[in-house]
């Protein structure tokens, strides 16, 4: 997709004619020319400040000369804007005036097939304008069947046609048929032969060489080149004598010749063929320097004309460099020299070009050299001009030169090569060698910008890629580029941004900088002055934040309902609006977060995020499991920041202060620095009492998100709102895993979880040898096990010991400890064995063992905290979308365009794809720009003018209720974040999909119901009101906003009935576990019009009767767990391919009568439940002995056991008694399965296994729990 300027109506005026032309290629070519890379190069910025001084000196006395030179050129054309204006005048006198691109010319020739006894048809069709420039000879003549037209008034019809062919004197002749072609012509009046008479006449190519001659021979136009030509050698020099490429000597030849004394220079030339601007310079007794423009470096210093050889002969193996290296060769020359040094260079002989040659051994490049006898300089501006010239004549051929078989040849090479010759006509000049892409550039920017040449080369770089997205939608328009081609990225930079199109205070439309150095405060706070939870400072009346460590002033701007910053000395000024999360990260709207580094989401995140280091910040993200990604989300979306982060961030500056002061730290210094000496305050210690993971600081901080009202409830009846406890609970099942990973990343920290998490990891790692037992032992190599990983019947064992001082591994020569520190994977890679080592791909260090267990915490974090620090950690429940329970993982990034419109419409909708962009401008692939630029900036303008009425009628919304004005502010948010398309759900594997999270806010029917939502929400389709204890019916004008949902999400309300929808056939899932419904008629009307429900969960409602499924044919998976059923209910033997079919908890008196499911959902049913009575287990267990399947649990819950197994596990399972089964699943949540699930597994069937084996020792087995398989003595 093209990406759209919508800045077009005021800069496209001032594009010149071959911008609007120009493709992605040349305007990539333009902004190389404007690049200086090595302003970003560490040995530019590490070198003297005198000598950078130098180049910066030098770079800007050439960007002076080329902009100088630009100037005087500014009457210099390229081909097409030369010869368009005189071909359609002259077109115009005969009576055509039609557009030149879309006319064509149809020349259509007959060749005798001598086989087929007649003439066969061809054709080839031209725009005029290529037609005019290649020209004709004087004895060209067409025939009658040419003819000019548009392109849309010519049809060539394929037709066969009849041959034939004597076979003999005696024989009839053979018949067989032949390709030739039939024309449907609407002709225009001008014959083709008047046409060839009129270009012959017209003489563009002619013309041109007069043209260029008037621009580029002008003494004071040569003296400018010459001019532009010494400052780059200068910068060359310069930059080549900072970088330590060139001596002082050579250096100083160098500047002689700048000066105009005699030094020696040559012309090269390779395989006979000129190498342009390229120049061998005489550096006297220190050799010679090769000076290459355009090249990086320019100057390589060469002992004698081998060492040319040799470095030329480098750097061309390289693709790259050959593609540079085609600037310095005549267009018409480039094929032959290319195969010339691919038979010398590539040692293959056959290497694709885009790779590197493997360079030959004996390679000649058959160099030679012209000395120079003029001045250096001067000659090769004359030599540019004449290449120019010669360029020129293949594009725009004199009359003189006009020759059809030439053409015919040239046209044929061009079109193999995919060629557009056109195109190359439309950016001649700067096409041609490396100078005059660099002035061409300056003369585009100087078109646009006023003051160019003062600005830093990334600026200007920033500018052209804004024309750039101009003239390539101008270029779309007019057919010069294909579509799909990318635009560069315009808005993702400060300069780009600050040409931003903002509705100033007059409620004129006008292009801001968005450069925010302007609005910098220089007010200095009081060092007293503290800010609130929101990070604002109020000082003398006025309110002020920090960004990025800058003051900033700011007013509430009550009509758009977002604050905003204030100019400090213009108050007339642009007062750019502000986003924040309400909790001190604040930044301005049009700032893209997804640009940011890690360091800077994080330092953006508040005051409090400013003071730590870079490493810090990366190590906390990693601990934390935090990556850039995800604090785009907080940023965009205004969320609060992930609480442990901060706390890690604290605790890892702690850490660095105690061990910056070494042995001679006091004691409690950590906790000081971390907890502080303050008292802890009454809510804290009831938070701390109810989690008691946390620490104070973290509770403090927690109950800081609390209003007054809430806080003072918590304190008074402890109750914490429902949002605020899903949080807490999320913290408190996090926390294990940040710890372990804290004493993993950072050894001073190391613990208990540490340790368990290593452990568990190693079992897990690809690698581990499975003959191999590691032990974590207390105090010496004889004490208690704390750990281990691997089969206590393993071949091997290795040791680490723990004491009070830390680990060491035990390499058998105690008493004589090992090294012994914190740094628990130095000590376990130690005592590995070295093939242990080799096999996980670690050294005895332990510090690549550390990454492959943070590579393996990155993969599996969603499960580890359940896993390994059981109940209290969040457990994700099974659905029917997520398989075994387990998360999808976050969507990648995709790619993004980043061309104006994206940027502008990604302002509005930061998470939009390229295709949704695509699809709201109305683009396919046949009609790429189906609406122009105005009209697509009027409906950004109608998009944000929405998005702030939204912002006005939802704060009309929570004032228009003063008493539940608490409940409503927290929903305004994720209103507005739903209506900009920021929440979504992961969906299937490559998915997702909008949601509306409002969740646990304690929202009523009435808040729901005044709500009014413009129509803008169809693309939401998942909807969340769970955990809303008050709200027991979904009102039908808010339902009616949702016209596409999916899934609705109710659980823990108060709904009575099952809530009605106004296209319930859209609903695939639907959640009411923990309401009030009874299950009745007017229930199973409702449900019966849900008829595409893939999932249902009517878990822990007081149902008593049971929902017929009949009419759900699409149905996977069901929770009707807790529902006081006594009957099972109709239709599970119509579902298909279920997963899990939940109904434990009831009080099923018996079986339906020939009950008889299929094996899936047989399979997939739990009935599990304490009050079932005889009878209906009687059935149960009568059905397992029919069909070996266990009605009570889901064969779900047994999958873990049957990871990499056979049919021989599945047989020995088979045997095993029923009860004794159902029992084993309590293994699953005990050690070893938590920590160590792969050797548990191979442990757990090895035990089954021996038992199965011996009949008196199964029976021994079978009598005890089955939860002691692990302590029986096999």
């Amino acid at each position: 997709m093209i990406g759209n300027n919508p800045h077009h109506a005021l800069l496209a005026a001032q594009l010149p004619h071959w911008a609007r032309r120009a493709n992605p290629g040349q305007w990539g070519a333009l902004q190389a020319s404007q690049h200086a890379p090595w302003q970003l190069e560490d040995w530019f910025d590490n070198a003297a400040p005198d000598l950078r001084e130098a180049v910066c000196a030098s770079q800007n006395q050439l960007l002076h000369a080329q902009a100088a030179l630009a100037k005087a050129l500014k009457g210099l054309k390229q081909i097409s804007e030369f010869a368009e204006p005189l071909l359609k005048g002259r077109l115009a006198e005969h009576g055509l005036d039609t557009p030149l691109l879309d006319t064509q010319l149809l020349r259509v020739e007959h060749d005798w097939h001598w086989l087929g006894l007649r003439h066969l048809y061809s054709h080839r069709r031209d725009s005029l304008l290529q037609a005019a420039l290649q020209n004709f000879a004087d004895d060209e003549t067409f025939r009658p069947e040419s003819a000019i037209a548009l392109g849309s008034d010519i049809q060539v019809v394929a037709v066969e046609v009849p041959g034939t062919v004597p076979i003999g004197m005696q024989a009839p002749p053979a018949h067989f048929t032949l390709r030739s072609e039939r024309y449907l012509v609407k002709r225009l009046p001008l014959a083709p032969q008047a046409f060839a008479t009129l270009c012959r006449e017209l003489d563009l190519g002619g013309a041109y060489q007069t043209h260029l001659d008037q621009q580029l021979a002008r003494p004071e136009t040569r003296a400018l080149a010459v001019r532009a030509q010494q400052a780059r050698l200068r910068l060359a020099a310069d930059l080549a004598y900072l970088r330590h490429l060139l001596d002082g000597a050579s250096r100083d030849e160098i500047q002689r010749l700048l000066q105009g004394h005699p030094v020696q220079c040559w012309q090269l030339a390779l395989f006979g063929i000129t190498l342009h601007e390229v120049m061998l310079i005489d550096a006297g007794a220190h050799g010679l320097v090769l000076h290459m423009p355009g090249h990086e470096p320019a100057l390589h210093p060469c002992r004698d004309l081998a060492a040319v050889h040799a470095t030329l002969a480098t750097l061309l193996v390289e693709p790259a460099e050959r593609q540079a290296f085609a600037a310095y060769i005549q267009q018409d020359e480039q094929a032959h020299f290319f195969d010339m040094l691919q038979q010398n260079l590539d040692a293959a002989g056959n290497t694709a070009f885009d790779r590197p040659w493997p360079r030959a051994a004996q390679a000649d490049l058959r160099l030679t050299r012209q000395a120079i006898t003029s001045e250096p300089f001067g000659y090769c501006h004359d030599q540019y001009l004449l290449r120019l010239k010669h360029e020129a004549s293949l594009l725009a051929v004199p009359t003189a030169a006009a020759d059809a078989s030439a053409r015919a040849r040239r046209l044929e090479a061009w079109e193999n090569l995919g060629w557009d010759a056109l195109n190359a006509a439309a950016f001649f000049v700067p096409g041609v060698g490396t100078l005059m892409l660099a002035v061409t550039a300056c003369q585009l920017l100087g078109e646009a910008v006023e003051g160019y040449e003062d600005w830093q080369a990334g600026d200007r770089q920033l500018a052209l890629r804004h024309l750039e997205a101009i003239g390539l939608n101008l270029a779309l328009l007019g057919g010069f580029v294909a579509a799909g081609q990318a635009v560069p990225k315009l808005f993702d930079s400060p300069l780009m941004d600050s040409l931003q199109e903002v509705r100033s205070n007059d409620g004129r439309y006008r292009l801001w900088n968005q450069d925010l150095a302007p609005y910098r405060s220089d007010v200095q706070l009081p060092a007293d002055v503290h800010a609130n939870a929101q990070g604002q400072y109020l000082h003398e009346g006025r309110l002020f934040i920090r960004m990025d460590r800058h003051l900033y002033e700011q007013r509430f701007d009550d009509a758009r309902q977002q604050w905003r910053i204030v100019h400090p000395q213009a108050a007339e000024a642009w007062q750019p609006p502000l986003e924040h999360n309400t909790q001190g990260a604040w930044r301005g709207e049009h700032e893209q977060p997804g640009d940011w580094a890690l360091e800077t989401s994080v330092r953006r995140l508040g005051e409090a995020y400013a003071a730590f280091t870079p490493e810090q910040v990366e190590q906390a993200g990693r601990i934390c499991g935090i990556d850039s990604e995800q604090l785009r989300q907080v940023h965009v979306e205004g969320l609060p920041p992930p609480p442990l982060l901060l706390d890690t961030l604290q605790r890892l500056n702690a850490q660095a202060a105690v061990q910056a002061l070494g042995d001679s730290a006091p004691p409690g210094l950590f906790q000081h620095l971390y907890e502080g000496n303050s008292a802890v305050a009454p809510a804290v210690q009831q938070l701390l009492d109810t989690y008691p993971r946390l620490t104070s600081t973290l509770a403090r901080r927690m109950l800081m998100r609390l209003n007054a009202a809430d806080t003072a409830t918590w304190q008074a009846h402890g109750k914490l709102p429902a949002w605020f406890g899903m949080q807490l609970r999320q913290l408190d099942s996090e926390l294990p895993l940040v710890r372990a990973l804290e004493g993993v990343v950072q050894p001073a920290f190391a613990n208990d979880e540490s340790e368990r998490l290593l452990f568990s990891a190693l079992d897990a790692l690809p690698g581990w040898p499975r003959d191999l037992s590691l032990q974590l032992r207390a105090a010496s190599p004889q004490g208690p096990l704390l750990a281990r990983v691997g089969s206590e019947h393993a071949s091997l064992h290795s040791r680490v010991i723990k004491s009070a001082e830390g680990y060491e591994a035990d390499l058998g020569q105690r008493p004589a400890p090992a090294k012994r520190d914190r740094d628990l994977c130095r000590a376990v890679a130690q005592a590995l064995p070295a093939h242990a080592r080799q096999s996980l791909g670690t050294a005895a260090d332990g510090n690549a063992l550390r990454e492959h267990l943070l590579g393996w915490v990155a993969e599996h974090r969603q499960t580890l905290p359940q896993r390994l620090w059981g109940p209290r950690a969040v457990r994700p429940r099974p659905t029917g979308g997520l398989r075994g329970g387990r998360p999808l993982a976050p969507l990648a990034p995709e790619p993004r365009q980043t061309g104006s419109v994206e940027g502008a419409y990604r302002r509005i909708y930061p998470n939009a794809s390229d295709a949704e962009i695509q699809a709201w401008l109305g683009h396919d692939e046949d009609e790429p720009l189906a609406d122009d630029l105005s009209s697509t900036t009027q409906r950004l303008r109608d998009l944000h003018q929405r998005l702030q009425d939204l912002r006005g009628d939802l704060q009309r919304w929570v004032q228009a209720d003063p008493a539940r004005a608490a409940q409503r502010q927290p929903a305004v948010r994720p209103l507005v974040n739903a209506w900009r398309r920021l929440s979504t759900l992961p969906f299937a594997a490559t998915g997702r999909m909008y949601s509306l999270e409002l969740s646990g806010l304690g929202l009523n029917g009435e808040d729901l119901a005044s709500l009014a939502l413009p129509d803008d929400f169809a693309h939401i389709e998942h909807l969340s009101l769970s955990q809303n204890s008050e709200l027991s019916h979904l009102p039908a004008t808010l339902a009616q906003r949702f016209p596409n949902l999916k899934r609705l999400i109710l659980s823990d309300c108060r709904f009575d009935r099952v809530p009605r929808l106004p296209q319930p056939w859209q609903l695939h899932w639907l959640d009411l576990d923990s309401n009030r419904i009874t299950w009745d008629a007017n229930a199973q009307r409702t449900l019966d019009r849900y008829t595409r429900l893939v999932q249902l969960d009517l878990s822990d409602n007081p149902l008593i009767s049971a929902p017929d499924l009949r009419n759900l044919a699409q149905l996977k998976t069901l929770f009707l767990s807790g529902c006081s059923l006594v009957e099972l209910p109709q239709g599970l033997d119509q579902i298909s391919e279920p997963f899990v079919l939940d109904l434990a908890s009831n009080q099923f008196q018996h079986l339906p009568a020939n009950f008889a499911v299929t094996r899936p959902v047989a399979d997939a049913l739990r009935l599990e439940s304490e009050w079932l009575g005889a009878p209906v287990r009687a059935q149960i267990d009568a059905y397992n002995a029919a069909h070996q399947v266990d009605l009570l649990v889901s064969e779900s819950d047994y999958l873990d056991f049957f990871d990499e197994t056979g049919p021989d596990e599945a047989a020995l399972w088979q045997r095993l008694p029923l009860p004794y089964r159902r029992d084993l699943r309590a293994l699953l949540d005990m050690e070893p399965f938590q920590s160590q699930p792969q050797h548990a597994r191979v442990e757990f069937w090895r035990r089954l296994a021996v038992l199965d084996a011996d009949p008196a020792l199964r029976q021994q087995g079978l009598m005890r729990p089955a939860q002691a398989l692990f302590t029986l003595a096999l």
